[in-house]
């Protein structure tokens, strides 16, 4: 089944898997959390590309699933650097079997700064990954920490971008907020809360001041920011401006030098992924511009058809359609702008049958959650 396509090409830049040797070291918890999903994210062949024609998705920026290598504590930092290793090796060749359909963020091994930064630059410049992407903090140190200036010092100088994407928040900070509704509360607001907030740090921190080049994607509509963007941007900037001119006699003031929006303009993307809400999309394109908005799902945690349906219908005109739906992700990525028929070479042919069954599977399952919440 080839689906009509209102735009030329989209492309996606939240779209998870899982590699078996970090199957092994998450918690038994973790597993049966994800067990319902490990069929769909421990494919990146044709069942994924098959699924991917049928709702219009042309190309998955592939990363992979949160926690990823950020669980394993600072003290096990040479077991990181092996398994990322591996499994960016074994992304590679997954990218390299199907090319036109799929690309790589990179897994890093932040418990080591520096190796982090090192395996960032081999598989930017050996395996053409597209930057990387780094589940929130590693064990309460943010990359605004000192130690992480090197590392993004190197993506800056690739010019590939950083995605930070959500995690728990520090186990004191679960235990003070969430506690004892952790289980529902935190990936429903604990995330965007904590993913927002170390965006909000690296700004706070000077980051992009000492790294101009350097370019941010949060995803989920930008994790909370647009709809606090005039409150965050005349206190965060004046309260920032005053402490500087408080503190010129003291040690030399190393925070934002311009204001929240100038970095948010310059430095901060953020993608659709698993929001579909219009009124959210038009309150993100209002405060931050649809220069900075990319398209994204989310899979496989978010359902591929209800993204595509969003993206028809998000009220843009044919030409912003296209910059949001892939324009503005292949020129910060520098992806290749070709554009491949749905269900083209790559063996991702999905029959009129099953195109019509995932469809339908799609619109019930919604239909069926819709009832229940509302």
């Amino acid at each position: 089944m080839v689906t009509r396509k209102s735009v030329s090409r989209v492309v996606a830049l939240e779209e998870a898997f899982l590699h078996p040797r970090v199957w092994d070291i998450f918690p038994e918890s973790l597993q049966q959390m994800y067990k319902v999903l490990e069929a769909r994210l421990s494919d990146v062949g044709r069942d994924r590309i098959r699924l991917m024609d049928a709702a219009g998705i042309d190309v998955q920026v592939l990363s992979h699933v949160q926690p990823g290598i950020q669980i394993l504590p600072d003290t096990h930092a040479e077991l990181a650097i092996d398994i990322c290793r591996e499994v960016n090796d074994w992304l590679a060749e997954a990218v390299a079997a199907h090319p036109a359909r799929f690309a790589g963020f990179a897994m890093l091994p932040t418990q080591s700064p520096t190796a982090a930064a090192g395996e960032l630059e081999r598989t930017v410049r050996r395996l053409g990954f597209k930057g990387a992407l780094i589940n929130g903090h590693t064990n309460g140190h943010y990359l605004d920490d000192a130690s992480f200036d090197g590392l993004l010092g190197t993506a800056a100088a690739l010019r590939v971008p950083i995605y930070i994407h959500p995690t728990d928040p520090p186990h004191e900070v679960s235990e003070v907020y969430y506690q004892p509704y952790g289980s529902i509360l935190e990936p429903t607001w604990g995330w965007p809360v904590e993913t927002g907030t170390h965006l909000l740090r690296l700004i706070c921190a000077g980051v992009f001041d000492r790294h101009p080049d350097l370019k941010i994607i949060v995803g989920h509509m930008g994790e909370l920011i647009p709809y606090c963007f005039t409150r965050l941007k005349v206190g965060l900037t004046m309260a920032d401006w005053l402490r500087a001119a408080q503190s010129k006699n003291d040690a030399p003031h190393t925070a934002m030098r311009n204001s929240l929006g100038y970095y948010m303009s310059r430095n901060v993307y953020i993608t659709s992924s698993g929001v579909f809400d219009l009124p959210v999309f038009n309150c993100a394109r209002a405060m931050l511009g649809l220069d900075n908005l990319m398209f994204s799902v989310d899979y496989p945690f978010q359902d591929n058809f209800a993204a595509r349906e969003f993206l028809d219908r998000c009220g843009l005109s044919p030409q912003d359609k296209e910059r949001f739906a892939h324009g503005t992700a292949e020129q910060l990525l520098q992806l290749n702008n070709h554009s491949e028929a749905v269900g083209g070479v790559d063996g991702g042919v999905g029959d009129a049958w099953y195109g019509f069954r995932a469809r339908m599977k799609s619109r019930v399952g919604r239909a069926l959650i819709s009832a229940l919440v509302s």
